[in-house]
């Protein structure tokens, strides 16, 4: 009865395990391939194999269009391999960003979908045609 039991519970644990991995957004720090600012509060950053995510930033981020460089960096420990996450900062560099202002937070962090891409492309075009 209680192998019956066990099979079971590591049965579902099993099926479970997908469908929770595939609900989790994680960008490596390790497997960052290329950024682009969105706009003052968001940036779109790539991994190495060509998802990409949008960080949704709060803080003094106006810079971010005229940064050379980007890192981003954690308060607690961090390897390689975690993740991105919440309360993370974005670290800008380069020739036109303002003393002080080089640092602001990561608030989210989703999948950048066709969709969203699209709807932006829309955006910078209604803009360009002045509507």
């Amino acid at each position: 009865m209680k192998t019956k039991f066990l099979t079971a519970a590591l049965l579902l644990a099993a099926m479970a395990a997908p469908a929770f991995a595939a609900n989790q957004t994680c960008l490596q720090r390790n497997q960052i391939d290329g950024w682009g600012a969105r706009d003052d509060h968001s940036m779109i950053v790539n991994d190495i194999f060509g998802k990409k995510y949008l960080l949704t930033l709060a803080g003094l981020c106006s810079d971010i269009n005229f940064s050379m460089g980007v890192g981003i960096r954690s308060l607690g420990p961090t390897n390689g391999t975690s993740c991105v996450d919440r309360g993370d900062h974005i670290v800008m560099r380069g020739v036109g960003v303002m003393p002080h202002n080089d640092t602001c937070w990561i608030q989210k962090i989703e999948p950048y979908t066709p969709a969203m891409e699209k709807a932006d492309k829309a955006a910078r075009e209604a803009r360009h045609n002045g509507g």
